[in-house]
């Protein structure tokens, strides 16, 4: 866990932290994404007078299968961010404002919710493994990437209508 001392960071002014986050982290575990390997995490934490803000950037790999073809690609990520914790916050109202909600007296703050919004934003829905992917045939299923499958050619029935209105 990315864990912070709020109290820590009042007394130091500025703390580095430097992590990877394995890519077995019970944290991906509902999100439907997989990593090549772990997230490195490098964070800097300060103070702005009751605010904690937290500046970094988190990078690494998913694995994600493209849209058309479903071959695994590997997608890299490298994002920046910002995370502002305030206190005398609720739930809600940290939500609505897009901010995190910095508990009275937290001796720890857990850095990884906030950061795993970012990688779930960061990581492409809908990946292709290139703009010309011809997908997978509709009838069997094979690899159109590959080249063409033997399926005898069929006349798609949705254009039936205007097929007979052209003779």
């Amino acid at each position: 866990m990315l864990k912070v001392d709020p109290g820590q960071v009042g007394r130091k002014g500025r703390i580095l932290i430097e992590a990877a986050i394995p890519a077995d982290d019970p944290i991906w575990s509902d999100t439907g994404i997989r990593f090549a390997g772990p997230l490195q995490v490098r964070l800097t934490v300060q103070r702005a007078n009751a605010d904690m803000v937290v500046r970094g950037s988190i990078s690494g790999v998913a694995l994600r299968e493209c849209r058309r073809c479903l071959r695994e690609i590997r997608a890299p990520i490298a994002e920046d961010l910002t995370l502002l914790y305030r206190p005398d916050l609720d739930a809600v109202d940290a939500e609505a404002m897009e901010i995190y909600a910095l508990p009275d007296r937290a001796r720890e703050v857990d850095l990884l919710p906030g950061l795993r919004e970012h990688v779930i934003l960061a990581v492409p829905q809908f990946p292709s493994c290139s703009e010309t992917c011809a997908g997978l045939c509709p009838q069997c299923g094979a690899d159109l990437n590959d080249g063409p499958c033997e399926c005898p050619a069929r006349p798609d029935s949705r254009w039936a209508g205007l097929e007979k209105r052209g003779n």
